[in-house]
């Protein structure tokens, strides 16, 4: 009796092995056929991952980019299966470390002024209705290598109790025509220390652009109570609110610097990306720049790039405003920009410091790259 239930037990033993050993094998090569089979039932080409990495160059007023873009690609999913965008924010600066140590994505996400079209391959015809400024702005030779797909501005933003030490009182609407006197009055030294103030920070291609002559110092100083003035972004002035509601700020007051701007990201294919990926990649494109996925920038401070079927207004007064500047946009394309940035950058020093020839080219040039719009 005890040996029978003796050999029960040992082919108890044996077939609970033997299904622990084979079964991990056969439900793989199940979930493997059911896995085909519904890729195939779906009409999907491919399956896996496609890498985006998200190149930052400048923010929404609040939020993130980043995160917006991967609420779409979680949207792209649901009617791909089997299909996943994987979205990785960086700066340009982690972006050339990634790239150093071999690694490489399938698609871009990018500011103006970051990369060549040699990177990227040519673009499908990308179905979206963009604003008439943006046409042309990611091509070179009759070739389109990157769409726009969302746009910034800037603004000048003004300390409101240094505005009133010195007696200055800059308005909307008579800024341009004092604010050079007002630059002159607010750059001074004070206290025992003799400490410099400066009139203006921020961007100093803008103070160019808006015929300042001054020594521009870093968006930095503005934030710190070292300089009166500033040209920043969009997200700066979200900054300034957010630290104001904190009670960590001071008070300022800020207004849409000008109607140009380079603060546009853009879409792109790197040049090596595998072939099966492409449609899906122009899908997850063109879910971007759907016009209610467009829109919803807005909600986060950004500008969409294409025509919106009605009119949408911001609802931050201030973003609202820089959507009224940016109506009609002034935009390079953005492969010459990236071509000339260092050009453009060193003329509009030397037109800061009083250099009229330097001032001269600099119009110049910004009048060819917003007007001719493509590289011939």
């Amino acid at each position: 009796m005890k040996m029978r239930e003796w050999l029960w037990g040992l082919m108890a033993t044996a077939l609970a092995a033997a299904y622990l050993l084979l079964m991990p094998g056969y439900l793989a090569s199940e979930r493997q056929e059911l896995t085909l089979q519904s890729k195939q039932e779906s009409g999907e080409t491919f399956s896996g991952i496609i890498t985006l990495w998200h190149i930052v160059g400048f923010k929404p007023y609040q939020g993130s980019l980043g995160t917006w873009l991967s609420d779409r690609a979680s949207a792209f999913e649901k009617r791909h299966f089997g299909v996943f965008i994987n979205i990785t924010a960086m700066t340009p600066e982690e972006f050339e470390a990634r790239l150093n140590r071999g690694e490489r994505a399938d698609a871009y996400s990018f500011p103006m002024g970051w990369g060549y079209a040699e990177r990227f391959q040519p673009l499908p015809d990308v179905k979206a209705e963009l604003l008439p400024a943006l046409e042309g702005t990611g091509a070179q030779a009759g070739e389109t290598y990157a769409v726009p797909y969302a746009m910034s501005g800037y603004l000048l933003l003004s300390n409101s109790r240094l505005e009133q030490e010195k007696g200055i009182s800059l308005s909307e609407e008579t800024w341009r025509a004092d604010l050079q006197d007002a630059v002159d009055t607010l750059t001074y030294t004070y206290g025992k220390k003799a400490r410099q103030r400066y009139g203006m920070a921020g961007s100093e291609l803008m103070a160019a652009l808006l015929g300042l002559q001054c020594q521009v110092t870093p968006y930095d100083s503005f934030k710190g109570g070292g300089a009166a003035l500033a040209l920043g972004d969009i997200r700066d002035a979200g900054d300034m609110s957010r630290l104001q509601t904190a009670g960590k700020g001071f008070s300022y007051r800020a207004w849409p610097a000008s109607s140009y701007t380079d603060l546009v990201q853009y879409l792109a294919v790197a040049r090596d990306t595998e072939p099966a990926k492409l449609p899906y990649i122009e899908a997850y494109f063109e879910l971007i720049l759907r016009a209610d996925h467009q829109a919803s920038l807005l909600e986060q401070g950004l500008l969409p790039a294409v025509l919106l079927p009605e009119e949408k207004e911001a609802e931050a007064d201030i973003v609202a405003a820089v959507q009224t500047a940016l109506a009609e946009p002034q935009v390079p394309n953005a492969f010459l920009y990236q071509r000339y940035r260092d050009e453009l950058f060193a003329l509009a020093k030397r037109a800061l410091d009083g250099d009229a020839a330097a001032r001269v080219d600099l119009e110049a040039r910004m009048k060819e790259l917003v007007i001719q719009g493509e590289i011939q």
